[in-house]
């Protein structure tokens, strides 16, 4: 590999794909040691490039990691079919409660949160794939691929064939002085 250059804001290199399969690896490594944030670490090691992958494989990743993120009302949601049902059945019972002298308001509350439910995980669903189709067939297509976290982010971009720009940001300034050190040839 190339030497590996420290920048204000963290490290730039270029090398081969294999070159930056391995950097990444021992990113990872010293993530492990300085980073307190133990989801950061599974994200980035979700994202990182592997030997065994190629550019497509971080473009789908790159692309997954920057849409919308999963939200509790998917886990909620239990199918259009099911919400639907459920919603419909509440509302016969609100009608069987006007019929008896009852209030529905209960019963049509319950209905339209499973309308809402329903609503909710779908439009989540059809903005993550909106999203990740734009990320992929637009953004990727004039951007390096990258990663962001509160505490670093990464961009990887191919240069020329075989070769690709590594860069890594590091906010904090103990970090990227620990990962400069570390990483000092």
């Amino acid at each position: 590999m190339t030497d590996i250059e420290k920048t204000n804001s963290g490290l730039k290199t270029v090398g081969s794909w294999h070159e930056i399969t391995e950097l990444c690896i021992e990113l990872e490594n010293l993530f492990e040691e300085y980073v307190e944030d133990e989801e950061e670490i599974d994200r980035y090691d979700d994202w990182r490039p592997r030997e065994e992958e190629d550019e497509k494989d971080v473009q789908e990743k790159t692309a997954e990691e920057a849409a919308i993120d999963h939200k509790q009302i998917e886990d909620d949601f239990e199918g259009t079919k099911e919400e639907l049902g459920d919603a419909e059945k509440k509302l016969i019972e609100s009608l069987h409660d006007v019929l008896n002298g009852k209030s529905p308001v209960e019963d049509l509350q319950e209905a339209v949160k499973d309308i809402e439910i329903l609503i909710g995980a779908k439009s989540v669903d059809s903005i993550r794939k909106i999203e990740e189709a734009i990320y992929k067939r637009l953004m990727l297509k004039f951007n390096p691929y990258y990663f962001d976290t509160e505490d670093f982010s990464v961009n990887l971009d191919h240069e020329k064939k075989g070769e690709y720009v590594f860069c890594i940001n590091i906010t904090d300034e103990a970090l990227r002085s620990h990962i400069q050190e570390e990483l000092d040839p």
